[in-house]
C-alpha cells in the first residue's frame, strides 16, 4: 500500500481581485504552535486599500463598500502603506461593549481585563455585554485578522506569525478600525475576558499556517466559546 499523502492545497487565484476568505477547516488540535483569537461574528470580508480608496468585498464577491461607507474612509485613514488586501469581520461587537452606559459608571479594568481593552479600544464598562442584548444601532467595526497583500507584495505562504507582525504596522487602528488579539496556551484568563464582552466563539490557528484564498484550510478552526 502506498503512503499516504495529504491533499497538496490547491493554487490560490493569480488575480487578488478574485480573492475570497479563507474557510475554517474541519478542526484543529491544540499544540505550543496554537494561537487562540476571538471568534467574531459579522460578515466576513477581504477589505483592499490601495490608490486612497478602500473596497469590501464579502464571502459571495459582492462589493458592499456602499453599505458600509464610514468604515471604508475609516480604514483608508488607518492604513499606513500604499496598498493593503486584509481579511475581517464587519460587525458592532467591539463598540458594542459601551452601548448605553452612563460616563460614570466606567471603571479601571483589573490585570485581567488587559486584553479587553485590546479588543474594544477602551476602558471596560460593567454591566458586560453578556447582561445586555446586542444594540443594532451601534456602529459597524472591521475587526482585521490576517493580511494577505501589502505594497505589492503577496504574503499567502508567509507564516500567520509573521502576516500578524506585518498586520500591526499596517493599520493605525481608529474608532472603527480595530487589529484581532491573539494569545497561546494557557489562555483562560483571556478567554474569561471575552466571554465576559459576550462573544460567543474562538478561532483555533496554526502560527505557521499559509493562506489560501478561496478555500478550506484545517490549520484554522471555529469552535464555540468553553462555558467556564
Amino acid at each position: 500500500m502506498p503512503p499516504f499523502r495529504s491533499a497538496r492545497p490547491p493554487e490560490p487565484p493569480t488575480n487578488p481581485d478574485d480573492w475570497r476568505p479563507q474557510q475554517f477547516g474541519r478542526g484543529l488540535r491544540a499544540s505550543p504552535d496554537t494561537i487562540v483569537e476571538p471568534g467574531w461574528e459579522g460578515v466576513r470580508v477581504i477589505a483592499r486599500y490601495e490608490n486612497g480608496r478602500s473596497h469590501l468585498i464579502d464571502a459571495d464577491g459582492r462589493d458592499c463598500t456602499s453599505q458600509f461607507e464610514a468604515v471604508s474612509e475609516a480604514l483608508a485613514a488607518a492604513a499606513r502603506a500604499d496598498e493593503l488586501i486584509l481579511d475581517g469581520y464587519l460587525t458592532v461587537q467591539p463598540t458594542q461593549v459601551t452601548a448605553g452606559i452612563p460616563e460614570s459608571s466606567v471603571q479601571v479594568p483589573t490585570s485581567g481585563q488587559m486584553m479587553a481593552q485590546m479588543i474594544v479600544g477602551a476602558r471596560v464598562v460593567r454591566p458586560t455585554v453578556s447582561e445586555r442584548p446586542i444594540d443594532p444601532d451601534r456602529p459597524v467595526a472591521f475587526v482585521a485578522v490576517d493580511l494577505l497583500r501589502i505594497d505589492g507584495t503577496t504574503l499567502l505562504d508567509i507564516p500567520l506569525l509573521e502576516r500578524k507582525r506585518l498586520l500591526d504596522g499596517a493599520l493605525e487602528p481608529n474608532d472603527l478600525i480595530r487589529i484581532t488579539p491573539f494569545v497561546r496556551e494557557p489562555c483562560g484568563a483571556y478567554i474569561t475576558s471575552w466571554r465576559g464582552l459576550g462573544l460567543q466563539r474562538l478561532f483555533w490557528k496554526d502560527a505557521n499556517s499559509r493562506y489560501l484564498p478561496n478555500a478550506r484550510n484545517d490549520a484554522w478552526s471555529d469552535r464555540p466559546m468553553p462555558v467556564k
